[in-house]
């Protein structure tokens, strides 16, 4: 079977990212399949999932009716809702990008994004980031997220999806080196 990318619009679309997201969550995993398949840190509890999007959807990679992938989306009127990670945000406003401090641009947070294990190398990140940016370059100018510096897999796959780096700083959460990374929609 083919693997879709939709958006998660059921209950039972929701738990199969809050299925996946327990398989990758990093203290789930051992550190070579940290360094060799990359890894998830916050834990979305199935309430936020729901809010998270405000009126948007997830976007999610199926085969069948299993969740394979997943990019969420974070609209920024959610931010303060977040039990953990928050503290990204005061950080993240003050940058300057483009000759415009960043928490004055109409921007949305990915929330996390994560592929299973036996679909890696597939494409499917891309996929679903293409979808996204289709789905909401209307509605928003740029996405942001965060990666950990330990999680080279991620942050290349970010790198080559289109997002740059546009400050490295460390996590008071997490004691340890972020990168903060935009993708711009409007070029």
């Amino acid at each position: 079977m083919t693997v879709q990318i939709v958006k998660a619009k059921t209950d039972e679309e929701l738990k199969g990212i809050l299925a996946l997201q327990t398989a990758n969550l990093r203290q789930n995993l051992s550190q070579e399949e940290m360094d060799t398949q990359g890894f998830v840190t916050l834990e979305y509890d199935f309430d936020f999932l729901k809010v998270m999007p405000a009126e948007n959807h997830h976007i999610i990679a199926k085969d069948g009716d299993k969740v394979v992938g997943y990019v969420l989306l974070m609209d920024r009127s959610t931010n303060h809702l977040m039990k953990e990670g928050a503290s990204i945000f005061p950080i993240f406003h003050e940058i300057e990008f483009k000759g415009k401090r960043f928490g004055d641009t109409n921007y949305v947070s990915v929330g996390q994004v994560c592929v299973d294990k036996d679909y890696a190398g597939q494409g499917l990140m891309r996929r679903m980031y293409n979808i996204y940016r289709d789905s909401y370059k209307d509605v928003y100018d740029l996405a942001m997220t965060d990666v950990s510096s330990k999680n080279a897999r991620s942050l290349n796959a970010h790198l080559k999806t289109g997002f740059e780096i546009v400050k490295t700083f460390d996590e008071p959460d997490a004691g340890e080196p972020w990168e903060i990374i935009i993708w711009d929609w409007r070029e």
